[in-house]
């Protein structure tokens, strides 16, 4: 690195230690200071991890996430200096035909297979080219933007989850955001940060409802997870309203009454809306993401690649395919599956997951139903993703990355049935006092 770039980097990586320093909203509630510093450096130490692995093992800088959307905001933000109309019309999507000089030049403006209404590379490119304009195109400095937001997105999430539950409950938080799955894929330069961030905003002002900050949060999550990861957003709502409907009756056989009735109705909805709306037919929209990447990891001769069931234009098919989905996304890979040091990681990561979800059903508080509207929140949330990405993913490397993002809500909604008292306080040093 050329000194510039080393004290660019220094600069920002300070800036950012003394942010979390100074404001407590950019810190966990529950935790002292330095595990929120803690995180955020080992964080940014596994971005430049990606970074290295992606630039010197495997080679294709050109094609992979961790530098094709910056490798493209690049030939953005050269067109600042050469056209600058051209430039402001490509930030807001305005392009016509004094632009296509400039997008024939990015391999990855436009999508090859996009069934989504909001084209999600533009998006990460447009992000890294205004950063560009602070990073002076130093590519540490945009880990550590990526690093930041995504953190800062994890703070919204559990502050705002485990508000609703004893302190001692955050214990069981900390060793879910250090999970390799979790720090390796929101700690580069990719859309994971950024979906991390949208997801923070969002779930706070779903939980944080009443007031003007929170709606505003959750319209910015909302329109993040539009930009960034369109299905997402799909799994959100009708959790969301379930989450927002009758609030104040709290009986178990309630709560679970409306979130099958209002997820029965929408996916009704949803999967007839093509014969009020004939442009819109969610079953095909689905069948055809399946196909695209199966032929892509054909293609790609990805060496991770698994057969899933085939999307047919049935319900019962979904149903079951959906099922097989959401096994395949929390359980794998299996640990014969794993033929690289990575895979490696992901499937020894199991061997965690697996026993932890088990002792939070063990020991879950049989006699308190308070905090079951957020339960059945962030399951519904989860498994919604799971099923969508499991039938969609024929790639397990691919798969490890498509879930960590919602793998924290899925974790965070067994941390919040624990029965405080069953949690030790051999790691209550890490806690606020009072």
């Amino acid at each position: 690195m050329a000194a510039k770039e080393i004290f660019l980097t220094a600069f920002y990586f300070v800036l950012f230690n003394l942010l979390i320093f100074r404001f407590k909203i950019f810190q966990f509630k529950n935790y002292k200071p330095l595990v929120t510093h803690v995180l955020f450096n080992l964080k940014f130490v596994v971005g430049i991890f990606i970074w290295f692995i992606y630039t010197f093992y495997y080679k294709d800088v050109q094609n992979n996430d961790v530098h094709k959307f910056y490798n493209d905001a690049l030939i953005l933000r050269h067109t600042a200096n050469e056209n600058p109309k051209a430039f402001f019309q490509l930030l807001i999507g305005k392009e016509d035909e004094t632009t296509v000089p400039f997008t024939s030049q990015m391999k990855n403006w436009e999508r090859n297979f996009d069934e989504a209404p909001v084209n999600e590379n533009k998006t990460i490119i447009r992000i890294n080219v205004l950063l560009m304009f602070v990073s002076f195109k130093t590519y540490f400095v945009h880990i550590l933007f990526m690093c930041f937001i995504s953190l800062f997105g994890f703070i919204l999430i559990t502050n705002a989850i485990l508000s609703f539950t004893d302190v001692k409950n955050s214990l069981l938080a900390i060793p879910v955001l250090v999970l390799p799955s979790v720090l390796f894929w929101t700690s580069g330069v990719m859309k994971e940060p950024v979906l991390i961030l949208g997801l923070g905003l969002f779930v706070y002002g779903v939980t944080n409802y009443r007031t003007r900050s929170s709606l505003a949060a959750l319209f910015a999550g909302a329109l993040l997870i539009l930009f960034t990861k369109f299905f997402v957003l799909a799994c959100l709502l009708p959790a969301t309203i379930a989450f927002l409907l009758f609030r104040k009756r709290e009986t178990p056989t309630f709560i679970l009454v409306k979130y099958v009735f209002v997820n029965l109705v929408l996916l009704l909805l949803a999967f007839n809306i093509r014969y009020i709306v004939p442009k819109i037919n969610l079953q095909q929209m689905l069948i055809n993401k399946q196909t695209h990447s199966v032929k892509e990891a054909e293609y790609f001769k990805a060496g991770s690649r698994i057969e899933i069931p085939e999307l047919k234009d049935d319900a019962l098919n979904i149903f079951k395919t959906s099922c097989v989905g959401v096994w395949n996304t929390i359980t794998r890979p299996y640990i014969w599956e794993a033929k690289n040091i990575m895979m490696m990681a992901s499937a020894a990561e199991n061997f965690f997951i697996i026993p932890f979800l088990i002792m939070c059903i063990a020991f879950r508080n049989r006699k308190q139903y308070t905090h079951l509207n957020l339960f059945f929140f962030l399951l519904t949330v989860s498994l919604a993703y799971f099923a969508i990405i499991g039938v969609c993913t024929p790639v397990l490397g691919n798969l490890v990355r498509y879930k960590a993002p919602l793998l924290v809500l899925f974790l965070f909604a067994f941390i919040v049935r624990v029965n405080p008292k069953y949690i030790p306080v051999s790691l209550d040093f890490l806690l606020r006092k009072g």
